[in-house]
């Protein structure tokens, strides 16, 4: 595309904008009606975020960049406090827009929310130095360890390959004969047929006729069942055939896009060294004149202080900001010139006050949960939205069709720095000196020997620190950042984790989910994987990949992913490491205790020292916070906080107890703070395991986020087997019975998991090389299915019982006010 295309994407992105801000926050006070109005809200603020996420990708200006990334996080933030305040209102993780959608026509598919992909592109350089340094080091140990025995004993024999080999060599000739002794045998019949009935003399008149009817069949047919598959891909109910790479347009979009990627660093690194020669320019050219027009100003100030006070003033000190306070002053508030006049009449009106306080604290009580608060991210899209208007709506760039810098709007941004510059470090020092010397001046004319009295800034007490978190002590003050690395690398605590991506977790939205979240009132329907996809970019991915997003707008730091065996817990973890960039610290129970008893395999056995879990989580925290952002898995995560000694000696294969690091490791995440980038993923395939003491404290960690994954349903049960064979190189003809394979796996009950490892077994490197003679067939996977298990009712049942009893969702059954009211006066008469 070119850059017009992105230009006019733009412009029309702020105008929506620009209609949105006008309807944000709205004025509803209704519930119901506020509810719909934040809906509508939400959905086109997620039509607004894919255009601009789009535009800065692609745009190769890089100030149009600065401005659209400006605007872009704004909008994220705004987003996502309007979906938790969503949440709040309704009590529910997952809400259905599908009313909404209906009457603005649009396709469940528009609240699929992409992971923007500046988190990973704009730090690109510095992840491929990081991938590279943790591979070397991996590499490095590897080379270390000494080869497994049993490993090198496990191979073939010689024998036994040529034996398998003979056999195979002989059932394929066997096979070859056969089939040409049958083909001989059908010849031999076919000719002593002809000989007994004799060949009849054709006649070509004839014998062209019937070769026309047979061509002009052929040819009808052919174009009737060309008709058809142009109509059932039209429809949607067949998929296009792949087209060469040549004459693909999705290819040579992609690399378009990739070439637009170029432009882009060029641009950048052009511009970035602009920066640096315009500001120096503008201090040569321009520096003098600013710095004379503030000296004047300031004796100006001088000059009115002493007429109105008959003494100069003490020069504003260098902790206040100098001679801000002179060019800036603050603004007068007029409450403050009106406290006297209103103080007499608000005295009066305090007793009725207190009274409508006590008779509507209940009503009060009720709106103010939800009420959304002022957001700072309307305000700064007010602000992007003013400057968009004022610089580029109406710009000209015909003669910048290369898109390159603007060199005026660079000496706009950057004059106001080299203003203040100039301020503090030559101004200033001359102006204090100045004034001194005036002061000087005036005492010798009036020969009066007065000491000078003492600068206004230094009286003021120093402010007490805050009485914040005392953080946790530096176990490794001595020890560098390479080298804790290499000791969780060679631990094999931090790890690489596989390239995938959210959009790995396949799965379709559910058409018809409000209107059977209404049928099923009051039990709530499971969601799709759709929506569980949504949810983890929301709460989880936009957060931790936007430092701008994740200052402000609301996020999680410790989250739970649980559910059956297979059904993508760990798929998701690895996805929000890799779409985010972030470090992969895996602190799972099975990791640190690999081996059985008496193994020795067990990492940071210790108590105590440098060998014990207490420095191994103080390592790990330590690098987390470092190289932020970054992932600390729990997997299997009810092992971490079992403590049950019955349970843990029954069912745990290590050599230690799987709890003996926990106090540790929820003291460390105690001392986590807002800015840290942290986000700490537990996945869990049997959380029921966890009870009464243990459940506690697995709940008390967890609390903020909690997400089940249900087994897939049929919609997307299809499309898992279309994409799990294409990802293994097969593909699907119209034999294929693609709906009776997704309804066997509906009614047994097969997760994800299963179905990728039944078409990895079917889809063997022989078998791949023989599909263009015998293309795939839906019998060829149930034989494979019954060989795996599926997650049983009686299984599914003690997840869904856990999770109404431990994750529920919906507005909680709160007690009537007037009976708590009523309750407590009697508790005080009884005392």
């Amino acid at each position: 595309m070119a850059n017009v295309t992105y230009d006019l994407l733009w412009r029309e992105t702020m105008r929506d904008l620009l209609d949105m801000l006008e309807l944000d926050p709205p004025t509803d006070e209704d519930e119901e009606e506020a509810f719909q109005h934040f809906s509508y809200l939400y959905i086109k603020y997620v039509q607004i975020f894919k255009n601009l996420e789009d535009c800065y990708d692609q745009h190769v200006h890089p100030q149009k960049r600065l401005d659209v990334k400006e605007v872009l996080e704004a909008v994220i933030g705004r987003m996502l406090e309007i979906k938790q305040y969503l949440t709040n209102l309704s009590g529910l993780k997952f809400i259905n827009f599908d009313d909404i959608l209906v009457d603005l026509k649009l396709i469940p598919e528009t609240l699929e929310l992409p992971v923007p992909r500046y988190f990973v592109d704009e730090r690109q350089k510095d992840l491929a130095l990081r991938e590279k340094l943790v591979q070397t080091l991996i590499a490095a140990r590897d080379a270390d360890k000494e080869p497994d025995a049993e490993a090198e004993n496990q191979g073939m024999s010689i024998d036994d390959a040529i034996r398998i080999i003979q056999v195979n060599e002989r059932g394929r000739q066997g096979n070859q004969r056969a089939r040409f002794m049958k083909e001989i045998r059908k010849q031999e019949e076919l000719e002593k047929k002809m000989r007994d009935v004799g060949q009849p003399e054709t006649d070509p008149d004839s014998a062209a006729v019937v070769i026309q009817k047979l061509f002009r069949g052929f040819k009808t047919m052919k174009q009737a069942r060309q008709m058809r598959e142009e109509e059932l891909v039209f429809i949607g109910m067949k998929e296009p055939e792949p087209k060469p790479r040549e004459i693909d347009p999705m290819h040579r979009q992609d690399e378009i896009r990739s070439r637009r990627k170029i432009i882009q660093a060029q641009n950048k690194d052009e511009y970035e060294e602009a920066l640096v020669n315009i500001r120096r320019k503008i201090y040569d050219d321009e520096g003098v004149d600013m710095r004379e027009q503030m000296m004047d100003k300031i004796r100006q100030w001088f000059v009115a202080f002493r007429e109105q006070n008959e003494s100069f003033p003490d020069y504003p000190d260098e902790d206040v900001g100098g001679s801000v306070f002179i060019f800036d002053p603050p603004p007068v508030l007029e409450e403050e010139v009106d406290e006297d006049e209103g103080g007499k009449k608000d005295a009066k009106k305090d007793d009725k006050k207190k009274d409508d306080k006590k008779k509507g604290a209940d009503e009060e009580e009720d709106e103010g949960a939800n009420e959304l608060p002022p957001s700072e991210f309307v305000l700064k899209m007010q602000s992007c939205t003013e400057k968009f208007c004022s610089v580029w709506q109406d710009r000209d760039e015909s003669q910048n069709f290369a898109q390159k810098y603007d060199a005026e709007l660079i000496r706009e941004a950057l004059r106001p720095g080299v203003r203040d510059e100039i301020r503090i470090k030559e101004v200033d020092a001359v102006m204090r000196e100045e004034l001194e010397n005036l002061k000087l001046a005036v005492e010798k004319g009036k020969k009066k020997g007065k000491k000078k009295g003492k600068k206004k800034g230094k009286k003021g007490k120093k402010g007490k620190k805050g009485k914040g978190k005392k953080g946790p002590k530096d176990l490794t003050p001595d020890r560098t950042m390479d080298s804790l690395i290499k000791e969780l690398v060679d631990k094999d605590i931090l790890k690489l984790p596989p390239k995938v991506g959210i959009s790995d977790y396949v799965g379709h939205y559910k058409n018809l989910d409000a209107i059977e979240q209404k049928a099923l009132d009051p039990v709530i329907p499971e969601p799709s994987m759709a929506q569980i996809r949504q949810v983890v970019v929301e709460q989880l991915i936009l957060p931790l990949g936007s430092l701008a997003v994740h200052q402000k707008a609301p996020y999680v730091n410790k989250a739970l992913l649980y559910g059956p065996p297979g059904t993508g817990k760990t798929l998701l973890a690895n996805a929000i490491s890799r779409e985010t960039g972030s470090n992969y610290i895996d602190l799972s129970a099975r990791n640190l205790d690999p081996g059985g008893a008496g193994s020795g395999k067990i990492k940071y056995p210790d108590k105590k020292g440098a060998n014990s879990a207490v420095m191994m989580l103080h390592i790990a925290f330590k690098v987390a916070k470092a190289l932020a952002p970054s992932v600390m898995v729990l997997d299997e995560a009810h092992w971490t906080f079992l403590a049950d000694k019955k349970k843990v000696k029954a069912q745990w294969p290590g050599e230690k107890p799987p709890s003996r690091f926990l106090k540790d490791f929820l003291k460390e995440a105690k001392f986590l703070k807002e800015n840290d980038r942290i986000l700490i993923v537990g996945t869990s395939h049997k959380p029921y395991l966890c009870e009464k003491g243990d459940l506690k404290k697995f709940n008390a960690f967890f609390k903020e986020f909690k997400l089940f994954l249900p087994l897939p349903d049929y919609a997307s049960l299809q499309l898992l087997w279309r994409t799990l064979i294409a990802r293994h190189g097969g593909g699907i003809t119209d034999s294929f019975d693609l709906q009776t394979l997704s309804w066997i796996c509906k009614t047994a009950g097969y997760t994800a998991g299963a179905i990728d490892a039944v078409v990895a077994k079917v889809l063997t490197q022989r078998r791949l090389q023989r599909l263009p003679v015998k293309p795939l067939s839906h019998t060829e996977f149930v034989p494979h299915l019954a060989k795996v298990d599926p997650v049983f009712k009686d299984e599914y049942d003690l997840f869904q019982a856990w999770t109404t009893k431990n994750n529920p969702q919906g507005k909680p059954e709160e007690k009537p006010k007037k009976a708590e009211k009523a309750d407590k006066k009697g508790a005080k008469k009884k005392k």
